[in-house]
């Protein structure tokens, strides 16, 4: 009879023939239903399963080779399904569309608890929490202007009401208008600077506190391909995801003390709100400077962030990851 810390015996009468997994569910994440999944143990005995079987005596025997195979695939499965995030809080500044939609749902997928910031639509934003609660994660959505020094404080002390504090930071929020430098107004510029550059500033300035206090944290900032390539227009877009990398180096350096790291993320053309007004010639023309030959999803962004915010990446600071089909490789 094979036997674990923690384990019930095999019981023949159990269906499929596995141990009852209920004792291993973490109660404190509940209602998350999949949590086990990603317990080592339960992948242990998983594995076990792929070589015996219980017959209703309770001796073991060999399985068919069929049977062995398609097990070994199920456990193989759930191995590499294992969560990344568990157990952490993340904060998605602009989370309820686009790219920050797509990296709030991906990290609840992972296990985190998600923090939805935005700034305008009250139904985007409550939409998305509802998604992230489906998952079974638990969320908060708070709204605030990231580049006001007292909203950003603001939605601090409204957070650490709910969590202890955030272990990822997402500053994704951004905003641009499709004007020529000589159009921009200063009004512009401002807006620009403030939110896509000093917003990143702030929050990180805001929320790496605890993560200091913690020895531990993630900040993940999104940059662009212009910052790398310029552009015919929008300048201060450009300038202001130009000065987001200089600023994660730094951060990155003040911060490695503390066993944080500081990235920064640089996409190209994502299929997002921001990229919906472009006409079908305007949209051949783009993807013929790509050539993977299609537009970035927002699950493409969303994927590298958690690898980031993971300890997969624990050996990663102060770097730009470039997720742009190949259309600049630097």
């Amino acid at each position: 009879m094979v036997r674990g810390e923690g384990f019930e015996p095999f019981r023949p009468e159990s269906r499929f023939g596995f141990p009852n997994l209920e004792p291993l569910r973490d109660r404190s994440l509940s209602p998350a239903p999949l949590t086990w999944l990603g317990d080592p143990r339960v992948t242990a005995v998983m594995m076990i399963r792929a070589d015996l079987m219980i017959t209703k005596q309770g001796a073991f025997h060999p399985q068919s080779q069929r049977d062995i195979t398609e097990q070994k695939r199920i456990s193989s499965q759930i191995r590499c399904r294992s969560v990344l995030l568990t157990g952490k809080v993340a904060l998605v500044t602009g989370a309820s569309r686009g790219i920050g939609k797509g990296i709030a749902l991906e990290m609840a997928r992972e296990g985190a608890d998600v923090v939805v910031n935005y700034a305008r639509s009250d139904k985007k934003a409550d939409d998305v929490t509802r998604d992230i609660q489906a998952l079974g994660r638990r969320a908060l959505s708070v709204k605030a202007d990231v580049s006001n020094p007292r909203q950003v404080e603001a939605m601090r002390k409204r957070i650490l009401r709910e969590f202890d504090g955030v272990d990822i930071l997402i500053n994704n929020a951004g905003v641009h208008h499709h004007l020529k430098s000589w159009e921009i107004e200063s009004a512009e510029w401002r807006q620009v600077i403030g939110v896509n550059l000093d917003g990143v500033f702030l929050c990180s300035k805001a929320f790496n506190k605890e993560m200091r206090a913690r020895r531990w944290g993630r900040i993940i900032n999104i940059s662009s391909i212009v910052a790398f390539t310029g552009t015919d227009h929008e300048a201060h877009y450009g300038a202001s995801k130009a000065a987001v990398l200089g600023l994660t180096k730094s951060l990155a350096l003040e911060l490695a003390g503390y066993n944080i790291t500081v990235n920064a993320i640089a996409p190209g053309w994502i299929e997002t709100d921001m990229t919906s007004g472009i006409t079908p010639d305007e949209k051949k023309k783009a993807l013929e400077l790509v050539p993977l030959h299609r537009m970035g999803q927002p699950e493409d962004i969303a994927h590298v962030a958690v690898f980031l915010a993971s300890e997969k990446a624990s050996f990663i600071t102060g770097q730009t990851i470039h997720v742009n089909g190949g259309e600049a490789m630097l």
